[in-house]
């Protein structure tokens, strides 16, 4: 369904420069109609709803959301990439504002990078001993600690799977929240790294000697430090959100 008039009708509004509606499906899986605008200043959603009302827009063609953005994203060629378009609001919160982390559609996600997430996790499983020898071995553990060891390297590659399933399929989803581009690449990459890092990290560690100083640090930097840079940049990212939703 085109909704033309409702766009003609957003730009009569002073304040706004650009605008695009459609149905946008909600958490609840039900179609809202969301306008989305890029406005010349300082604009209340609210305002430029209620700008909308009869006689204007009859009641079914007025959008349930406007959402205030910095720009339309936009398709190589030009056209506005709707899959890129924010989430729209819940109900029962103010007409507005931008998505939430809870809005991600977590189920969605999981379903769609499980498949090929397990298949990366089974080739992390079986080359671990060619690419760090010895560093699964626990026949000199006693039971029942080699047990849960060996539930931990399970772990790891499973958790190494889906770091790099989300490399290929997560960035849409976060680009949806409506954040800063150059914050959700950082975003997306951290994610990727806090959940991709502990494979390779736990395999050099046990190989790697108490006493040997430069490995144990160049350790640390690699791997402890830049996960703590990546939780950080996880935290900007949420609190970004929250200042500006």
């Amino acid at each position: 369904m085109a909704y033309e008039d409702v766009e003609a009708e957003l730009l009569r509004h002073p304040a706004v420069r650009e605008c695009v509606v459609a149905k946008i499906p909600t958490p609840a899986r039900k179609a809202s109609l969301v306008a989305y605008v890029v406005t010349t200043g300082e604009a209340d959603p609210a305002e430029i709803r209620a700008f909308l009302s009869a006689p204007r827009l009859r009641s079914g063609r007025i959008p349930q959301a406007v959402i205030a953005v910095e720009s339309l994203p936009r398709t190589g060629s030009g056209e506005v990439d709707r899959e890129g378009l924010p989430l729209p609001v819940l109900p029962g919160r103010a007409a507005g504002g931008k998505g939430s982390l809870s809005d991600l559609g977590g189920g969605t996600l999981t379903v769609v990078m499980l498949v090929p997430a397990l298949l990366i996790a089974l080739v992390a499983f079986l080359t671990t001993d060619s690419l760090w020898p010895g560093s699964t071995n626990v026949s000199a553990v006693p039971h029942p600690w080699a047990g849960l060891f060996r539930g931990l390297y399970v772990v790891e590659c499973l958790s190494f799977g889906l770091g790099i399933g989300f490399l290929f399929f997560g960035r849409g989803r976060l680009t949806r929240l409506g954040r800063p581009p150059w914050l959700t690449t950082l975003a997306h990459l951290s994610i990727v790294w806090l959940l991709a890092a502990w494979w390779p990290q736990d395999n050099f560690y046990r190989l790697a000697a108490k006493t040997d100083w430069g490995r144990q640090a160049a350790l640390v930097y690699g791997f402890n430090v830049t996960l703590m840079i990546a939780a950080a940049v996880l935290v900007a990212f949420a609190v970004r959100g929250d200042r500006e939703g």
